[in-house]
Parts: structure tokens; C-alpha cells; sequence
């Protein structure tokens, strides 16, 4: 089990430069690699405060956390955020960014990520990847044969060159090492002891934000656990029910716009919560609506039928009249919605979706995105997420 945790509310001085450093470096580099757009934030004076979001995709804490630091100039009180234990892991990084992945796979940047505000929690309870399981015994046990680590049916997934736990951290085997392994399928000596260290390390996680929370932390949550993969929100569960009591809430309802752009845009509005309607209902409302959740709505309403550019610009404005006056407009698209629609258009050529004969459009029977790569249906995807937002502004 890891070191108990030593950060507190108030960052030491000695510290603010690389913090800084980290910050407007993740910002500048998210910035670049997406497009970023926010509306909304935290009051620069606040006392204990629980921002919770929706879960989608990998890059939303940092970039929150990077964006309000900036927003509130929050010198010395960090923006914490519950965050995967997996990220202070050999090769998180890797994983993430393919073209540096040979560079990035046996380096460990937990140590940047801590400077951010991040702080980690143990959120994968049964399914992990075989490189974290094999991390953690070795840094237990030493380097132990994979025979007497994992069972039959999972040694079966690994490649014949993988005969020692320390192979699966190895660069050669970095793909093997990065696909999931069930805590069940570890050999019963040391499952019990990963359960344990497991529910160990959860506890002293939770106990560590109670305390943040308790001395006046901001802290930020995605209590879904794991992003959607179907564009559908999951329970809010894990450590929300400990640290809302112990604080003002904010609600982050965060949207992305897949089909448009070369960029993938990603999209927020922050807002306090209200009393007595549920914070997934609120997050729903929250969130902007996108030319891609309408088109995608639209395109899969249409089962598929073929159509052509005005048909589908038709289609949006249609579905943007009929909005509810409680949701919020990504603001070109209000302006513009032909235009955006047929960005969205080139979008779905782009991406392999689509094909163009003449004036007429036709889906693919790709539906596949890169950056969403646990989502085997992206315009299914986008009629869930839309679907949802229409159910939260009903909640007002």
C-alpha cells in the first residue's frame, strides 16, 4: 500500500513554481490538442467546495483543474482531484498519446500529476490492467514467475515471451501489460492479498479527502468512476455520499462535439447546484448541446437511410427549435446551425462514417472513434447523450 498521503490545503511555497510550471504547461498543451471551451466558474473566495462532473473522457480533470487554477488565480490552495490510482502507474501516459509512446512507456509522471492537484484513489476494484497488478506485487514481492501470479485463463492472453511479472512492465510487451486482467484471475495467494491491499489503500484515499474537504479544500469529482462508453451516465456512487455533506456544491455538466472539427472539442458549464433535484438530473441540464448530439440523434433516428445536406441541416434547426428554453446552445451553433451542421457533415467523411455519391450521404458501417475508443458506436453515443440532456431539463 502506498505512503500515507502528506498534502494538505495550502501548497508550500517551494512548491509553487513547479506547480505553476505543471499548470500552464497542461493548459497550454490541452489548449493545442483539443479545443477547449468553458463558461462558468468557481467564486475565487469559497470555503469547502465539491465540484462534480459528468465522465467522458480521460482529459477532464486535467483540464478543469489547469483552466480554474488560471480562472481563480489559485496561488496557493490547490484544486484537488479524485483521480484514478492508475495514472501514478509506469506508462499512463504511453497509452494516451501513441506517437510517444515508445518514449513515454516506462516513465512515471505521478509526480506531475500530484504538482496539478491531482491525488490519486483506488478505483478499480476487480478489473485492472495486468502491468498495475503486476506494479503493485512487485513492489511487494520482488520479480515472481507469471505461473504462480495469474491463473490458466489469463496466462493464455499474454505473449509466450512473458515469464516473469517485470516482462509485462517491459516495452516489448507494452500492449499485453496494458489489456485487463480480473482480480479473480490471479492465483488465490496473492488475490487475496491485492483484495486486501486494495481496500486498504481505498480506505486511506477516502480518509485523506475527508480531511482536504474538512480543512477547507476545493475538490473535484467524477463520481460515475469510469467514463461512459454508450454516452450513457452511470450511478454516481464511491466517495460522493463521504465529502457532499462536508461541503458547498458546483456541478460541472461537460459535453464534447466529436463530429466537428479536426480537433476534438470539448465543452463546459460550471454552476452551483440546487437543493432537491438529484446532481445527475442537474449535470444533464447543465451541459451544452452540440451539432454532433443533434446530427447524431437525427442520423440515428434514421437507422441508417440515405440523405442529403439539406436534409440534415433541416433536421438540426428542427431539433433546435424544439429545445427546452433550460438548456444551454454551444453559441455557433445558435448562430449558425447550417454551417456547423455541414462541418459536422465532413466530419463523419473524415472519420471513415460516412460516404458522398453526388448530393447523397450514406453511413459507414464504421461508427468507431479514435478518442473514444470504448464506445463501439459513436452516432448511437450521441443520441443516448442527447436523450439524457432532454431528461435533466426536465428536472428544472
Amino acid at each position: 500500500m502506498a505512503e500515507p498521503h502528506t498534502i494538505r490545503r495550502v501548497a508550500p511555497l517551494a512548491l509553487q513554481p513547479l506547480r505553476w510550471a505543471s499548470v500552464l504547461s497542461v493548459s497550454f498543451y490541452y489548449r493545442v490538442a483539443y479545443r477547449i471551451r468553458g463558461w462558468g466558474g468557481l467564486p475565487r473566495r469559497r470555503g469547502p467546495t465539491l465540484l462534480i462532473a459528468n465522465h467522458q473522457h480521460e482529459i477532464e480533470s486535467a483540464v478543469l483543474i489547469s483552466d480554474l487554477t488560471i480562472a481563480t488565480v489559485s496561488w496557493r490552495y490547490p484544486i484537488f482531484t479524485v483521480s484514478s490510482r492508475r495514472m501514478w502507474e509506469p506508462g499512463f501516459f504511453a497509452e494516451r498519446i501513441a506517437w510517444l509512446s515508445p518514449v513515454l512507456r516506462s516513465l512515471n509522471f505521478g509526480w506531475l500529476f500530484s504538482s496539478l492537484g491531482l491525488q490519486p484513489i483506488e478505483n478499480e476494484l476487480h478489473v485492472r490492467p495486468f502491468a498495475s497488478v503486476a506494479y503493485e506485487l512487485m513492489n511487494l514481492h520482488g520479480d515472481l514467475e507469471v505461473g504462480t501470479v495469474f491463473t490458466e485463463s489469463a496466462r493464455k492472453r499474454l505473449p509466450a515471451s512473458v515469464k516473469r511479472i517485470g516482462d509485462l512492465l517491459r516495452a516489448n510487451n507494452f500492449i499485453a501489460g496494458r489489456s485487463r486482467v480480473k482480480l479473480n484471475e490471479v492465483s488465490e495467494t496473492y488475490r487475496k492479498e491485492l483484495m486486501e491491499q486494495t481496500r486498504a489503500q481505498l480506505e486511506t484515499d477516502l480518509q485523506h479527502f475527508e480531511n482536504l474537504q474538512r480543512e477547507g479544500a476545493t475538490i473535484f469529482l467524477a463520481p460515475e468512476g469510469f467514463y461512459s462508453g454508450d454516452g450513457k451516465m452511470q450511478r454516481l456512487r464511491g466517495s460522493l455520499s463521504r465529502l457532499a455533506p462536508l461541503a458547498q456544491i458546483w456541478l460541472a455538466g461537460i459535453s464534447y462535439d466529436p463530429l466537428v472539427g479536426r480537433r476534438l472539442s470539448m465543452l463546459y458549464r460550471i454552476g452551483p447546484a440546487v437543493a432537491d433535484v438529484a446532481f445527475d438530473l442537474q449535470l444533464k441540464r447543465l451541459r451544452p448541446v452540440t451539432t454532433s448530439a443533434l446530427l447524431g440523434t437525427w442520423l440515428h433516428e434514421r437507422a441508417g437511410a440515405p440523405f442529403t445536406e439539406r436534409e440534415a441541416q433541416a433536421a438540426v434547426e428542427s431539433l433546435l427549435a424544439v429545445l427546452p428554453s433550460a438548456l444551454f446552445v454551444e453559441p455557433e451553433l445558435r448562430a449558425d446551425p447550417p454551417a456547423l451542421t455541414l462541418r459536422a457533415l465532413e466530419g463523419l467523411i473524415r472519420l471513415g462514417m460516412a460516404t458522398k455519391d453526388g448530393a447523397t450521404y450514406r453511413l459507414t458501417s464504421n461508427r468507431t472513434h479514435a478518442q473514444f475508443p470504448r464506445t463501439n458506436d459513436i452516432i448511437e453515443y450521441l443520441y443516448n447523450f442527447h436523450a439524457e440532456t432532454m431528461e435533466g431539463s426536465r428536472s428544472v
